[in-house]
């Protein structure tokens, strides 16, 4: 898009920039473009670093023009799970969207985190190629658009305290943090007391007693310092971790075009670095975890009837969600031959 007179003007300080184009055509910014990115980590976490890093690229890439801040969980007015509606009225530039956190105002964003459909890295990556047009499709409705997505190195298990379970139906009886309605059900269906939190309102819940289990990432784990009030860990894998990285689509749009060029550089060239930060963080907090808690794997027999069980599921939770959602669930069915 070319942007000329008061009208890139307008744009520019839309943004938080007061612009200025000389004679000769070339871009002069009386100062930065200034844009909030809220995420739902907190300081010093393993993936806040990463997406501080991803602001600092484009910044670089920009020459300091277009300067990202990110704000961690609890500097922002809004929870998590707002994160859609907040970025698409515009209250922030970029916001963090997780699968589960979402579900609620972009159903077919969850579909990854359906129970026993993508369980590892190599079936995320193949079904999001099928996905991530879905997604975008209903972003862009909402006035937002997805810049990056990561977590297929990031499976999503149960962690407690007291006696381990050591197979879903141990879950009888007991209150389980699920950071999804499908991990909620994943809790209901085998006896337990389902209790929706974001990650910053874990630890006081635990602290209280209000749960006494929860499903989450390795590396969240370790990187929130939840091994503190943590004993045991139950790995059967039930589905990856993925999270988008969005941005208000009528600022991406509106963007100059060597910005959003080197906001495009800057996502497709940390696409990777994301994938493989994520797994070294995940293996490194599964070598940490064992060292201080009991961690049982689940019997591959569990995990072959677990994938038999919840297929129903899939289809029903489709067609709840709408027309969009079944074209998502079965292009991901077709994908993974499930």
């Amino acid at each position: 898009m070319t942007f000329t007179g008061m009208t890139r003007r307008s744009v520019l300080q839309g943004m938080g920039a007061a612009g200025l184009i000389t004679a000769s055509g070339s871009r002069a910014f009386a100062k930065a473009m200034k844009w909030d990115f809220t995420i739902y980590y907190g300081p010093g976490h393993s993936l806040t670093n990463l997406y501080m890093a991803l602001a600092d690229d484009i910044r670089e890439r920009t020459n300091g023009e277009l300067d990202i801040t990110v704000r961690t969980a609890g500097e922002m007015p809004f929870k998590a799970t707002e994160a859609v509606p907040v970025l698409g009225q515009g209250q922030v530039q970029m916001a963090l969207g997780y699968q589960g956190f979402i579900a609620g105002t972009t159903k077919v964003a969850a579909v990854p985190g359906l129970p026993f459909l993508m369980r590892n890295a190599e079936e995320a990556e193949s079904a999001m190629e099928a996905l991530v047009p879905l997604i975008n499709k209903k972003l862009n409705s909402q006035g937002c658009q997805m810049l990056l997505w990561s977590g297929q190195n990031w499976p999503q298990n149960a962690y407690g305290r007291g006696e381990p379970i050591t197979k879903l139906e141990d879950f009888k009886g007991r209150n389980a943090r699920g950071s999804s309605p499908e991990q909620g059900d994943i809790i209901r269906e085998y006896g337990g007391a389902a209790v929706t939190l974001t990650t910053a309102e874990v630890p006081e819940a635990m602290h209280r007693g209000v749960v006494d289990a929860v499903f989450t990432g390795a590396a969240n784990i370790t990187g929130s310092k939840w091994t503190e009030f943590l004993d045991w860990g139950y790995f059967c894998d039930p589905h990856t971790g993925i999270e988008y990285v969005m941005i208000n689509q009528g600022i991406y749009d509106d963007l100059p075009e060597d910005f959003r060029q080197a906001v495009d550089s800057a996502v497709r060239e940390n696409q990777a670095s994301f994938a493989a930060a994520r797994k070294k963080a995940n293996d490194d907090a599964v070598v940490q975890m064992r060292e201080t808690m009991t961690i049982v794997e689940a019997d591959p027999e569990d995990v072959k009837r677990y994938e038999s069980h919840w297929a129903g599921y899939w289809d029903k939770w489709a067609a709840d969600g709408g027309p969009d959602v079944v074209e998502a669930v079965t292009a991901v069915r077709d994908k993974l031959g499930k």
